[in-house]
């Protein structure tokens, strides 16, 4: 059984429920030794800023770690941040966070990406049929060789109702890249909790997407499982099925060297 999450927001991110404490009371009720919280980092430019922290709220952010830990002493908390790539802020992640901050950790994730000079929220309508555009993001991203692990890998699923030669093109280049670089890829728990989609292949959750993880067993990735918690009550939600995949696809689980 897997004791270890490191995907988890508070509601500093606009769009969850919780503080550090919390998560980590409900980490203690439910078999999780080494809780990571990692909300969405801000940029210096407060991009975005719907759905993620405002950089000013970074030194309340540090100073709940501090709480969480002097009430959880027999609980690893861990202080991390899930991060989106915009190459320009690359220093501001290894410098401010990691550097100052003293982060154990970064994950990287593309819900934004790169598209004829703007972006693509990857949840919004016109996302559908950019599979090689966000393809292009996430590899760029493990290149950087800034992130512990990469999130939601295959959540081109959200925005990929036919499993076609685009589909597994991205996904080749992705776990190449993964295994190139020795990045964990994650299987993201958070997805099992969103809705069906009817595709042509039937229905299923937007990720995370089977064809993708046997392509990633195909290369040998290795994988880390995590819940994607937006609420406490679901710091270990997803992880067993996350486990499960992982089994059968004969992939390596993994945790972080922390």
């Amino acid at each position: 059984m897997i004791t270890a999450n490191y995907h988890t927001h508070t509601y500093r991110c606009n769009h969850a429920i919780g503080d550090v404490i919390d998560y980590a009371a409900k980490a203690a009720e439910n078999n999780i030794k080494i809780l990571g919280v990692s909300d969405h980092s801000p940029l210096p430019d407060r991009r975005w800023n719907a759905e993620k922290m405002d950089i000013d709220e970074l030194d309340d952010y540090d100073k709940a770690f501090v709480s969480a830990r002097k009430a959880y002493p027999d609980l690893k908390i861990l202080k991390g941040m899930e991060c989106d790539w915009v190459p320009e802020y690359r220093n501001f992640y290894i410098e401010e966070l990691r550097g100052k901050r003293n982060y154990d950790y970064l994950i990287g994730a593309v819900h934004y990406f790169p598209y004829k000079g703007g972006w693509v929220c990857a949840y919004a309508p016109d996302s559908y049929g950019k599979v090689t555009e966000y393809a292009d993001a996430v590899v760029k991203m493990i290149e950087s060789k800034t992130f512990d692990f990469i999130a939601h890998p295959d959540l081109f699923g959200f925005f990929t109702l036919t499993w076609n030669e685009d589909a597994i093109r991205a996904s080749r280049e992705i776990c190449a890249a993964a295994k190139e670089f020795n990045i964990p890829l994650e299987i993201n728990g958070g997805g099992f909790r969103r809705p069906f989609m009817e595709t042509s292949e039937g229905l299923r959750h937007p990720y995370p997407v089977d064809a993708f993880w046997e392509i990633a067993a195909y290369y040998r990735v290795e994988v880390i499982c995590n819940s994607d918690a937006h609420l406490p009550s679901d710091v270990r939600s997803g992880i067993d099925l996350c486990e499960e995949l992982a089994k059968r696809k004969g992939l390596s689980i993994v945790q972080l060297n922390l």
